[in-house]
């Protein structure tokens, strides 16, 4: 997967996936169990904010 793809994890099933599957269905649903809540995860980078 490359860096700039966004990824989103079903919290029923917990199945992980791409922007191009999610698409698949009409709606936001978990193309693998048709569940409605998703989260979209977030990059293992973390953000550093030079302190003032």
């Amino acid at each position: 997967m490359s860096e700039n793809e966004l990824i989103y994890k079903c919290l029923r099933c917990n199945k992980i996936f791409s922007k191009e599957e999610l698409e698949t269905l009409p709606g936001v649903r978990c193309p693998y169990c048709g569940y409605k809540i998703i989260i979209k995860l977030r990059p293992p980078v973390a953000k550093r904010v030079k302190a003032i």
